[in-house]
């Protein structure tokens, strides 16, 4: 019998595009409306208390739209206003990110649409998911370097999000900026430095943090110290802690081996001899240990003492003039490298892991006028880097991820151009070559280019609304490319075992996608929306096909354990597929409470065979509300997840119901943050949350492994500042 299994999780497929669109007009709309509600009620509530004097929190809320103080880089790696931004671009900033007292990156993005984390209550297995795309299908980028590290079934987040000051998520194709990779979008991180903790007039300080999760025990907490003078500033911070128990799931029952130990650690350094000019360097490093599954994504299966190593430095210089728009530069040389050990428990065997990304980029944006109704900006760029892996197995050369070398080379050339204040184009131009090398493989030299260009029209002072075409590629992986040897082995009968093989394919092709959007942002005031669609096709998109055993080869006998052998094999092949959707956001921040819906549907399709890609995340709506005490220095409030079903293949795993169904769910969460500014707790910023309040059994598709059941989780921050 022959069983596939594949990385293609079957679903229905959806076969009428509008309802992709009017899905995601009625989110923006049922958030607009909410807040346009809000809006009413807060004005009426003022208009009752007549004759009582108007305190600073209910002043009158700005006319100009809060989304043009915002600044944006990730689209065209030149600073923008987010409003005028012409693509799907999310925020997070530095108060948004503390708000959130995120434990996990999937509790960092819960809300921005588009984007979903595939991962489990094993902190090690996070990745990011954008509309459909996954593994290095996405760029992921911390403090400018590019985190390429990508081993089967394992994460790519390597920080702890409170050492986070800012976090942008581009979706969309944009290899025109950002080469290899970009054909889901872009997850850029930006980590805190000592100026973005200090106050006005403060000089050096420090920060303790400590937080606590029931659900599993996770205790966690961290120490930074920081100072800066008209030149120098500096920070450092150390943080520890680790799960102690087994993780709960909704029902009740342990999630197998969920424990685990954390250490991380941030060093930067910064010296700026003049207003125009700054260095900085910076070393990061992060140990997570656990005995884990080798398939940290599966819910049981063979353990392994896991210890992942991840280590970054980098050193960056920026020039901004001050008396010409011309020169603004930055240069950036970085390394990163993730090392992973693993120990069976079984019988002896030891695996190591290595994989070292070298890298380094320079650009320079210029601004400038064409009379008084046009101004350009220009922004050129060109980058090298070098992914370099390798495995050993009992110190001995691993076939399953063998000694390999990928090289990039590219550059751009990005061009906007403002008219008369309204009329926003841009277009954009990258060349990138590739050379990937490995042992007992033939080599590859290749190279291609990666066009964008958009178009986009600002309605008042409040809106605006664009559309944009682009191309976007992938090199596969060095282990899609090379990987051989066994794959996996498992007994099935008395005397019979299963054994699975991969099959390298050194001439896989790069994946190649077209992107057409279109979308709406706004906002004035309190308000802000924005919604986006898109239409996506890829050429040569590689999915792996598992078949775990083939009658049509010939049966074996081992001659040492005289077990009888059924062979299987493992291979990634490439298909031509589709993904389309809409994404909706809406949000009301006004002094006294906040309101916030998202939401994103997403529609794919394998094109040779009309059945929807693997990867799809769910389809899902969330939701958040609070109220703000601003005389207690207090908000309260809730979030909530509303996710849709899915149809998995034939790798039904043990979270679907018995017709290969992933059933959707609904996760409530509540929060309370108290940050007061008088009395004896002066500075501590406190908050409180239970999540999963009803207890909701389920899993992140196409995730197999549950997430964790309700949790308490509290945490307390104080900061402290002095100056000389």
């Amino acid at each position: 019998m022959l069983l596939a299994f594949s990385d293609r999780i079957r679903m229905a497929r959806r076969r009428c595009p509008l309802s992709v669109l009017s899905a995601a007009v009625v989110t923006v709309w049922v958030s607009a409306g909410a807040a346009h509600a809000a809006s009413q009620q807060a004005a009426l509530g003022q208009d009752q208390r007549a004759g009582e004097e108007e305190s600073p929190e209910d002043e009158e809320q700005p006319e100009l739209p809060v989304l043009s103080e915002t600044v944006v880089v990730t689209a065209s790696r030149a600073e923008s206003p987010l409003l005028t931004a012409p693509a799907a671009i999310a925020v997070r900033t530095a108060e948004e990110l503390a708000a959130e007292a995120a434990r996990t990156f999937a509790d960092l993005f819960e809300g921005v649409p588009g984007i979903s984390i595939q991962g489990n209550a094993r902190r090690i297995t996070e990745a990011p998911n954008i509309r459909g795309f996954a593994d290095q299908q996405v760029v992921v980028r911390q403090d400018g370097g590019r985190q390429n590290f990508n081993a089967a079934h394992g994460g790519r987040f390597f920080t702890d999000p409170d050492l986070l000051q800012r976090v942008e998520v581009l979706r969309g194709a944009n290899s025109a900026v950002f080469g290899s990779g970009a054909l889901g979008g872009v997850v850029s991180l930006t980590t805190r430095g000592a100026r973005d903790l200090l106050e006005a007039g403060e000089e050096f300080g420090g920060r303790y943090r400590v937080g606590y999760q029931s659900n599993g025990g996770d205790l966690v907490q961290s120490f930074s110290g920081f100072a800066a003078s008209d030149t120098l500033d500096a920070l450092f911070n150390f943080g520890l802690g680790g799960t102690r128990a087994p993780i709960r799931d909704g029902n009740g029952d342990a999630i197998p081996n969920t424990e685990d130990e954390l250490r991380n650690g941030l060093v930067k350094l910064g010296w700026s001899p003049s207003l125009a000019t700054r260095w900085e360097v910076s070393w990061q490093g992060f140990d997570n240990r656990a005995a884990e599954p080798t398939n940290a994504n599966d819910l049981t299966g063979t353990l392994v003492d896991r210890d992942t190593r991840f280590e970054a430095l980098r050193a960056r210089f920026t020039a901004r003039s001050q008396e010409s728009e011309w020169l603004d530069l930055s240069i950036l040389g970085y390394r990163n490298g993730v090392e992973v050990g693993e120990d069976m428990r079984i019988r002896p065997r030891r695996d190591e892991t290595a994989f070292e990304t070298l890298g380094m980029e320079a650009h320079n944006s210029s601004r400038f006028r064409w009379g008084s109704d046009v101004r350009f900006t220009l922004n050129l760029g060109a980058e090298a880097y070098r992914d370099t892996q390798s495995g050993t197995r009992d110190g001995a050369p691993r076939l399953q991820f063998p000694d390999a070398e990928a090289s990039y080379v590219g550059a751009f050339v990005y061009g906007e151009a403002e008219v008369r204040d309204r009329l926003q184009l841009a277009a954009g131009l990258r060349r990138d070559q590739w050379r990937i090398r490995a042992d007992r493989f033939p080599g590859r030299d290749e190279g291609g280019f990666s066009p964008r260009a958009s178009a986009g029209y600002r309605i008042g002072e409040g809106a605006f609304v664009w559309v944009g075409a682009s191309r976007g590629f992938r090199v596969p992986s060095l282990t899609e490319l090379y990987a051989d040897g066994l794959h996996f082995q498992f007994p099935v009968g008395p005397g019979i075992d299963v054994l699975n093989w991969f099959r390298s394919d050194p001439t896989l092709a790069a994946e190649r996608g077209t992107s057409w959007e279109a979308g709406l942002r706004g906002g004035r005031g309190s308000l802000s929306f924005e919604t986006t669609c898109f239409d996506q096709s890829v050429a040569d998109y590689v999915d792996q096909v598992v078949v775990v055993s083939d009658p049509s080869l010939d049966l074996e006998v081992d001659p040492v354990t005289g077990r009888t052998i059924i062979r299987g094999f493992t291979y990634n092949t490439s298909l031509d597929a589709r993904l389309r959707g809409c994404e909706a956001a809406g949000l009301v921040d006004r002094p006294r409470f906040r309101m916030r819906a998202s939401g994103s549907v997403l529609d794919t399709e394998n094109l040779d065979t009309g059945e929807a890609l693997g990867r799809a995340p769910a389809n899902a709506l969330h939701l958040m509300a609070s109220t703000r005490f601003p005389s207690l220095d207090l908000e309260v409030g809730g979030r909530a997840t509303l996710a849709g079903s899915r149809t998995r293949g034939l790798a039904a795993s043990r979270s679907a119901d018995a017709d290969g169904e992933a059933p959707g769910y609904r996760v409530l969460d509540l929060f309370l943050r108290f940050t007061p500014e008088r009395g004896p707790l002066a500075g501590v910023d406190w908050t409180l949350a239970l999540n999963n309040l009803t207890d909701e059994y389920y899993a992140v598709f196409p995730a197999v492994v549950p997430q964790p059941g309700r949790s308490l989780r509290v945490s307390a921050a104080y900061r402290f500042g002095f100056s000389r």
